[in-house]
């Protein structure tokens, strides 16, 4: 899933990983990539249709 905001991002897919492995979930990079692209895509639809008119 492609979102069009990875030069926006903020947290790295290996930031991902480390924050999730402190909570006990293992996760490869690959995912925790496509975890983040889920993440900012619901995102930016909620701000989409809560904020915008």
């Amino acid at each position: 899933m492609e979102t069009g905001t990875k030069g926006k991002r903020k947290i790295t897919s290996a930031e991902a990983v480390r924050i999730l492995q402190k909570s006990g979930m293992e996760i490869d990079e690959k995912k925790a990539e496509e975890v983040l692209d889920l993440m900012y895509f619901l995102a930016k639809l909620i701000v989409n249709q809560n904020f915008k008119t």
